[in-house]
């Protein structure tokens, strides 16, 4: 029987997942947002000296679109690192926003949970669906997410990440120890079906509504 991954294995393998999310994020604001702003830099240049009006008018054209750009990107990122409808909405908003961003046009149809999740267990739950995501999506193969709350029969929150292929393993371990972090579990079901179960009861009761 095989042994379970001591903790600083895991330590490492998450220490080797935040850095590969960082150098994604570096290479990202290098390559793509620092070319962004050098071409706007340059275009203002040309801007400063253009006599022609119709050709400035097209360096500014192209200095809006270069700004539109650089905008997006770092929209994108930000939604990378920290999904800004995780805290405002939910947590079934930064799922979808999160596969529609690495599955352009598949559609998913995600309900919303009765009630959020505590924002420590919103945050173990999307960054287990991300990193699945993310495995499918180099894979080529869309996954279907299902999320569920029961807060009352089960008391729990499950959601269903199935993919048409078998789901890279190789990040499992660490996922489970995260899922564990939050008293839930993630499991295998089968190669292409995995499910995580975390802690779901009800809202607790404002001071201020009780008579």
């Amino acid at each position: 029987m095989p042994t379970s991954p001591s903790s600083a294995q895991l330590l490492l393998q998450l220490f080797r997942l935040q850095e590969a999310d960082r150098h994604r994020v570096g290479r990202a604001l290098h390559n793509q947002v620092g070319q962004s702003l050098s071409a706007i830099r340059m275009g203002a240049h040309l801007v400063q000296s253009e006599d022609d009006p119709e050709i400035r008018q097209e360096d500014l054209h192209e200095i809006i679109r270069a700004s539109d750009e650089a905008v997006a990107l770092v929209r994108e990122l930000h939604a990378t690192l920290h999904p800004p409808q995780l805290d405002s909405i939910g947590l079934d908003a930064a799922l979808r926003a999160e596969h529609e961003r690495l599955f352009p046009g598949a559609a998913l149809a995600l309900a919303a949970l009765p009630h959020s999740l505590a924002a420590d267990s919103a945050l173990v739950a999307f960054r287990i669906a991300q990193t699945v995501m993310r495995a499918a999506s180099e894979a080529d193969n869309p996954l279907i997410l299902v999320l569920a709350g029961d807060e009352n029969a089960s008391g729990a929150m499950t959601l269903d990440m199935q993919s048409d292929a078998d789901i890279d393993r190789a990040d499992l371990p660490l996922l489970q120890a995260l899922a564990a972090m939050v008293d839930g579990r993630l499991d295998a079901m089968t190669g292409t079906h995995w499910r995580l179960r975390l802690p779901y009861g009800p809202t607790s009761t404002d001071p201020s509504d009780s008579a």
